[in-house]
């Protein structure tokens, strides 16, 4: 009897503490998330991508597609290799085309773009087809310089470079990773967890296939307003902690509607990029093995850092588990609500007239 009033009254010299650790940790993580909100909307993840059509031997027709998020005055032009000459050319914002003249193919040439004034750390994403019906696609980071077109095509080269596309869209796609995040917290144990990410990823990759291969088509921006709203409506619940809700009780049920979803999204950023003719199903299935690879190191990480902040903790989380808990809970809802808040908001006055 002591002994257990000993122990309480050394949790409550440890929980005021705690609290202070735990209140102090929440106000510096809403700063933090409010301020990755706004390099967020200024970042763009999406690439600029250069298509290049070889419709005759050396006449190459060509578009340059830049985010909207690039400046008017820094649109990127190409620079060709030497014996290439353009004949015309039409630029505009976000937009531009042309019709160049070469001496020959574009195998074992190289190919660069050049921005006026600064490069906006944007990816580019080159594909050429030549008129022997080889395709040759390359993803290449802001900082790995000219693309060197091979000399000639590979069977593994779209399935590599897709599979990078993959990867990269949904590491640099934070509104997914959170909507993971939450799926997460709510799952809480292993095997909840394995099959609320299988109904998501089999979800998703429904959408995704449908609208890659144009059974389906839905405006882009309704749709990433509505992704906001999706992890916006985890983190409410999140905060709640109804243990008995439907989302609790069969989060599958939530991954699986609001992965239909999310899967428009996917297919949006492939939209921009396109499907290599000939290698469409592979161009299809490695993008979404990329994707699911980004996914699954994601929530490797998540899962290593929870299990690794458990035991470095152990001994505070034992003096208030009941107390961390909640808190823990609330500190993720507010990790994941603030920047769908500012992403719903910011969506949603892209597609209301006069806002």
């Amino acid at each position: 009897m002591r002994r257990n009033k000993e122990q309480g009254a050394r949790n409550k010299e440890r929980s005021p503490g705690l609290r202070r650790l735990i209140r102090n940790s929440l106000t510096g993580v809403i700063l933090l998330f409010l301020l990755i909100s706004n390099y967020v909307h200024a970042h763009d993840a999406r690439p600029v991508v250069v298509d290049i059509r070889e419709q005759l031997p050396g006449v190459m027709q060509f578009t340059i597609r830049a985010p909207d998020t690039v400046e008017a005055g820094n649109q990127p032009t190409l620079v060709w290799p030497a014996g290439c000459q353009v004949q015309n050319s039409d630029a505009g914002i976000g937009l531009s085309s042309g019709r160049v003249l070469c001496a020959e193919s574009l195998y074992g040439k190289t190919l660069a773009l050049d921005y006026p004034y600064f490069n906006p750390s944007l990816a580019t994403f080159y594909r050429y087809a030549g008129t022997d019906g080889g395709t040759l696609t390359a993803m290449l980071t802001p900082t790995s310089g000219p693309w060197e077109v091979p000399l000639e095509p590979t069977a593994g080269n779209v399935a590599r470079e897709y599979l990078l596309l993959g990867i990269e869209h949904i590491i640099g796609g934070l509104d997914h990773l959170l909507f993971v995040l939450g799926l997460l917290v709510i799952a809480r144990t292993l095997r909840r967890i394995l099959w609320t990410v299988t109904g998501f990823t089999i979800a998703h990759s429904i959408t995704l296939t449908m609208s890659a291969l144009g059974f389906i088509s839905i405006p882009i921006v309704p749709v990433e307003a509505a992704i906001a709203l999706s992890i916006l409506f985890l983190a409410h619940e999140i905060s709640r902690d109804h243990q008995n809700s439907l989302t609790y009780r069969y989060p599958l049920i939530v991954s699986f509607s609001f992965g239909l979803l999310h899967g428009l999204g996917f297919a949006s950023a492939l939209g921009e990029i396109g499907l290599v003719p000939g290698e469409i199903l592979v161009s299809l299935l490695f993008f979404n093995l990329g994707v699911e690879a980004g996914q699954i190191a994601f929530i490797l990480a998540v899962v290593l850092l929870l299990w690794g902040l458990r035991r470095a903790f152990s001994e505070r989380v034992a003096a208030a588990q009941v107390v961390t808990a909640q808190r823990l809970d609330l500190l993720a809802a507010y990790v994941i609500g603030i920047p769908a808040s500012y992403w719903l908001i910011d969506r949603v006055a892209q597609f209301i007239p006069g806002f």
